[in-house]
Parts: C-alpha cells; sequence; structure tokens
C-alpha cells in the first residue's frame, strides 16, 4: 500500500489540476433556504472543508427545477435570485487551494409532495408519480444546461450530475423502474439516453473548460442497477467527455454484492481507463482512502469523516494520525459549522453521531 503522503499529491480533472486526492463528498445537510436560496451557513459550512485542505469539495445535491425537490433546506439553481449567494461561494472558495462543483439533482419520483405540491415526474409511472412526457424530458435537460451556466457564470469550477442512489437519471437507467417502450426506454442505450443527453446538454452550455462529473451507484439489483450496466454506462460517458466519475459504494471496502470476488472501483476502472474515478463510501482512514485507491480510484470522497474532521487532509500525511470520531455534541459541531438544521438531521437519520450537550 501506497504512503498516506500520496493522499497529497496533485492529480488533474478534466481542465483544472485538483491540489490532492482528497474531495468532500456531496452531503444533504438542510441549511439553505425554503425558497432555494443557498444559505450564509451552508456557504460557511463548505468553505470551511475546503479551507482544511480538500482539493475538490462537491456540495449537497441542489435541485434544477422546482418539482425537482427533495428536502427542506435544500438549496436550488432555478431562479434569478439563486445566483448571487452563488457568486459569495465562488469568492470564499477562491481563498482556499479547492475546487468547488455543485451537485445538481432532480428526484423524480423521489420528490416531496409536501415541497413540491405536485407529483413526481419519473421514467414510468410510480407510486406519487406520473411518466415523463417528451416535453418533460426536453425540459429537464433545459433546466440541468441552465443551472450548470449559472454554477458557471458564478465562478465555480463544475458540476456533479447526481445519478446514484435512485434520483431521476438512475430511474431511466434502472431495469425495475424504467418500462418505456419509447427511445428512452428499452435496451440499456435507451435507459441510459436521459443521463448521456444531460452530460450534452451542459457541456453545450458551459463549455469545455468547466468540469462536468456524474455520480452512480454502481450496483443495487433491487432498484435494477447492475453492474456490469454501469460499467458500460461509464465507458459511454467517458465517450460523451464526462471529466470524473464519482461511485457511491456504501461500503469502500465491500466487495460487489453480485460479483463477491471483485471490488466495483476495479470494475468500473477497467471500463475507463483513463478517465478520472472518484470513490466514496464510510471512509474514514487514511489507509481505508488508499485502499481503495489500490483498488483504482483516482480521488477519495469524504461524508461523515469531513464533518467531524474538516481538516482531514492537513492531517492526513502524519504517521500514525487517526480521525476523531463522534458522537459530538451540538455545541462541538457548532464549533465546525453544522448549525442545528445539520444536527436535527442528523440526530433524526443517525443518532449515534450525536451527543447531549451535558452542562
Amino acid at each position: 500500500m501506497r504512503d498516506p503522503s500520496f493522499l497529497l499529491t496533485p492529480t488533474r480533472v478534466g481542465p483544472f489540476d485538483v491540489t490532492n486526492r482528497v474531495a468532500m463528498a456531496p452531503m444533504t445537510n438542510k441549511q439553505s433556504g425554503q425558497d432555494g436560496t443557498l444559505s450564509a451557513a451552508e456557504i460557511d459550512w463548505i468553505a470551511r472543508r475546503a479551507e482544511g485542505g480538500s482539493g475538490l469539495v462537491i456540495t449537497g445535491a441542489w435541485a434544477v427545477s422546482p418539482e425537482g425537490r427533495t428536502w427542506h433546506g435544500q438549496a436550488g439553481l432555478y431562479e434569478p435570485r439563486h445566483e448571487p449567494p452563488l457568486t459569495d461561494l465562488a469568492r470564499r472558495i477562491a481563498a482556499s487551494p479547492a475546487l468547488a462543483v455543485v451537485q445538481l439533482i432532480h428526484a423524480g419520483s423521489r420528490a416531496t409532495f409536501e415541497i413540491t405540491q405536485e407529483p413526481g415526474i419519473s421514467a414510468s409511472d410510480a407510486p406519487g408519480a406520473r411518466a415523463a412526457t417528451d416535453h418533460d424530458i426536453r425540459r429537464i435537460l433545459a433546466a440541468h444546461g441552465d443551472a450548470a451556466r449559472r454554477v458557471k457564470t458564478a465562478g465555480l469550477h463544475g458540476v456533479e450530475i447526481h445519478s446514484a442512489h435512485g434520483f431521476l437519471p438512475a430511474q431511466f437507467l434502472s431495469t425495475t423502474e424504467n418500462k418505456r417502450d419509447d427511445a428512452w426506454g428499452g435496451a440499456l442505450a435507451g435507459r441510459a439516453r436521459f443521463l448521456r443527453n444531460l452530460v450534452h446538454t451542459i457541456r453545450k452550455a458551459v463549455g469545455k473548460d468547466f468540469i462536468v462529473g456524474v455520480r452512480l451507484s454502481p450496483e443495487n439489483p433491487r432498484r435494477g442497477i447492475h453492474l456490469a450496466e454501469t460499467a458500460q454506462v461509464a465507458a459511454w460517458l467517458a465517450e460523451d467527455g464526462t471529466d470524473y466519475l464519482h461511485l457511491s459504494l456504501g461500503d469502500a471496502a465491500a466487495m460487489s454484492e453480485t460479483d463477491p470476488g471483485r471490488h466495483p472501483v476495479d470494475f468500473v476502472r477497467e471500463a475507463i481507463p483513463g478517465v478520472p474515478l472518484i470513490g466514496a463510501g464510510n471512509i474514514w482512514t487514511p489507509e481505508q482512502a488508499l485502499a481503495l485507491i489500490a483498488h483504482g480510484a483516482d480521488l477519495v470522497a469524504l461524508g461523515r469523516a469531513a464533518i467531524f474532521n474538516p481538516d482531514w487532509p492537513r492531517h492526513a500525511a502524519r504517521p500514525g494520525w487517526q480521525p476523531v470520531r463522534p458522537p459530538f455534541t451540538q455545541h462541538e459541531l457548532a464549533r465546525v459549522d453544522v448549525t442545528p438544521p445539520f444536527v436535527d438531521y442528523l440526530r433524526e437519520q443517525w443518532p449515534e453521531l450525536v451527543a447531549s450537550d451535558v452542562c
């Protein structure tokens, strides 16, 4: 295994040099406004991890259109009023060594009716959602292009299409959720058409001097996502000019669910030998990060470890260094720019992470 100092070596993603191989993973944090306006609190949260030495920071998923929203406090990119805070974020990032990539999301059937006040839109009819028409598809493609253009105009470095975790592009890829018999369904080429068109639309909107990445769940048979198909989709995305692929693994140490002798990163790496590959999945220590790089990842993305250790990259090469682990009190979390809405979300989803404040 490589020395931990390798994590701090530079690499390149698309048109940009990246100072090291540590990224902040995109994380739901619920810190922005109900109208989709990026808040000062969320800007502070992102900037703190950039200042902590991450080579790349990827924002939580920001909605490209009103009907694609899925949680309270989610930032948006679909109205002119959403633009000024992006410029504020770009100024903060410019003072750090990091590049900033904004994750774009349309939740599809996972949109929340309480927020959107309308049914979701998916590849096919689903509980609480209707099948997308050709007009819907054209409009959603255009919304991604408009959102990416706003991000670039603000002075940030790129966007990442959220095609993992069962959101809209993944619903089109799925063998179980996409039952269409038109050009947007059927065989894999049809099911991948929506995602590939997202890449083409965004690239046309922003040009070549801007990062366009894609996040994928490499396999989830229960949701109709299969590793061999993911590898083929990755190869097509590489042909389409995608600057990086980001695999959301759940557990970065786990072997394939359907091919236990292989690691998902090994499988996808073979399909895209020349495209940067980011891996994420419960990585806490430099040793775990290096193990994933040994499978073929170029960068590693930290989720919960980055919440509690915003300076992780600055310490990773120190011999014997280990990150601090939860639980943390709300007071301790506040010191690393985790505000009460985010604390409440953590307590709701992972109660073991948040301790009670005791006087």
